[in-house]
């Protein structure tokens, strides 16, 4: 199955939809989601600076930008607004390791494509401090039964729509362990609980 390629955020709005309506009023999704309005306030920056370079542009044909700068604003743009917050993954006397929540969703986005029948929508990855004594709760939630490493909580929500005919139980098993064993190898933090939420069909 191909991969998505449009920028996204974890809620599944896309950049280049926030972006194109960045001089109306937020809808009422926009409203309420944090990752939208994080995107919308940087977005708004860009949008300002924007015009005035237009504005210098009409006074002063020389600083008309060279071809192709515009498309290599909005790929920074896009990287920005799509890191969201910062995981800690360990910390050390020298520094300390962080990975972006939009990074570690992106995984979580590739994990899904490796399973047929599957088509990832809305990713949200809570975030909660390390404890001890996760292996059981682990083990209901799809991953192994090991102890878990130290390190951040993660609680990974994937919403999906599903291909029609697809054994929907089998298929969400198989997903949660794909995840659950997708981010300790990419990032060596264990997955913790993996909720999986078929919410539609789509056509083959």
């Amino acid at each position: 199955m191909a991969l998505d390629n449009i920028p996204r955020l974890g809620c599944g709005r896309s950049i280049d939809s926030i972006w194109a309506s960045i001089d109306r009023s937020p809808t009422a999704h926009e409203e309420q989601c944090k990752q939208c309005q994080t995107a919308r306030i940087q977005l708004e920056r860009l949008s300002a600076a924007t015009r005035a370079l237009r504005e210098s542009d009409l006074h002063d044909p020389a600083l008309r930008p060279r071809p192709g700068i515009k498309n290599a604003i909005m790929d920074v743009a896009r990287a920005e607004v799509r890191r969201g917050s910062r995981i800690l993954l360990r910390a050390a006397d020298n520094g300390a390791t962080e990975i972006s929540e939009q990074a570690l969703s992106s995984l979580v986005r590739f994990a899904a494509a490796a399973i047929p029948g599957v088509h990832s929508r809305r990713c949200r990855i809570e975030i909660r401090p390390a404890s001890a004594g996760l292996a059981s709760e682990d083990h209901q939630s799809g991953t192994t039964g090991t102890a878990t490493p130290a390190g951040p909580r993660l609680i990974v929500n994937l919403r999906v729509a599903a291909a029609p005919g697809i054994d929907i139980p089998v298929m969400a098993e198989a997903l949660r362990q794909e995840i659950s064993n997708a981010i300790p190898a990419g990032v060596g933090i264990a997955a913790g609980t993996v909720n999986i939420t078929v919410e539609d069909l789509y056509d083959v």
